[in-house]
């Protein structure tokens, strides 16, 4: 049976663990407020830029090359439930055999670890802070634009629709777009394809910076449920610990009572 001091260092422990998930969980719960307001509000935005650039540029050209390009979008830190198990799991299984012109992009140290981890070629790397930025986006795209060589453009992340439900997913981004006659009632101003050029990098940033958001707000959501378990389960430990302590002193002051009237006695 584990001794008085034994049991205050549990407490003491389960003291420390429920002070820091309590303080994720509150930081976590600000960046989820923070991404799920800016994934509502960015949204409509990126919806219409993309239904214009279709209108503008056309459909989006077969590619020309065989192969993918992953793009991996994953958080930097642990902590978070079964948010990356979930994701890595979801992307061995549409991933499969890997083939010989296949390349990867990551986004976040854990997708990261998970390619070098699998040896899958990494053609570039990205960490961005757990709000990202529509300049963070646009990195990431033009290195897509760049990295793509006409492969298919296949997005992998978690996907948010609220506190309780994100589930990884796919979404394939367009190789380029192709010139067509059609531009509906629009007037282009200087032309068609100064346009053109000038809006296509900017719905693909747009869709981009849509699905970090996404896959962002998915993490935060799942880091505070995360936390919350925690907080709870170590909240019943301190209860539990501390109805031991007070059991054991009370035990020791009964047999200390006990000693002192049998010497009384004597």
């Amino acid at each position: 049976m584990p001794t008085l001091r034994e049991y205050k260092k549990r407490l003491k422990s389960a003291e420390t663990i429920s002070q820091l998930s309590g303080a994720m969980r509150s930081a976590s719960m600000a960046k989820y407020m923070k991404l799920s307001a800016a994934n509502d509000a960015f949204a409509p935005y990126a919806e219409a830029l993309e239904g214009y650039a279709r209108t503008a540029g056309g459909e989006a050209r077969a590619p020309a090359a065989e192969g993918t390009l992953w793009v991996l979008l994953s958080g930097n830190h642990g902590l978070c439930g079964g948010y990356h198990h979930e994701l890595f799991s979801f992307f061995s299984g549409r991933l499969g055999k890997p083939g010989p012109d296949d390349g990867f992009i990551t986004c976040g140290q854990k997708g990261y670890d998970f390619c070098r981890t699998k040896k899958l070629p990494t053609e570039e790397h990205f960490r961005f802070e757990d709000i990202p930025a529509f300049d963070d986006a646009r990195a990431l795209s033009a290195s897509i634009r760049e990295h793509a060589r006409g492969r298919r453009v296949v997005v992998v992340y978690q996907r948010f629709y609220n506190m309780l439900k994100c589930l990884p997913e796919t979404a394939e981004l367009p190789a380029g777009a192709a010139e067509t006659e059609d531009g509906g009632d629009l007037l282009f101003i200087p032309d068609r394809r100064t346009v053109t050029n000038e809006l296509i990098p900017l719905t693909l940033a747009s869709k981009v910076y849509s699905l970090l958001l996404s896959a962002s707000a998915a993490a935060q959501a799942s880091t505070v449920i995360a936390m919350r378990s925690a907080f709870d389960n170590a909240s019943s430990s301190i209860e539990e610990l501390e109805t031991r302590i007070n059991r054991l002193r009370q035990a020791a002051v009964t047999a200390s009572v006990l000693e002192t009237s049998a010497d009384i006695k004597e």
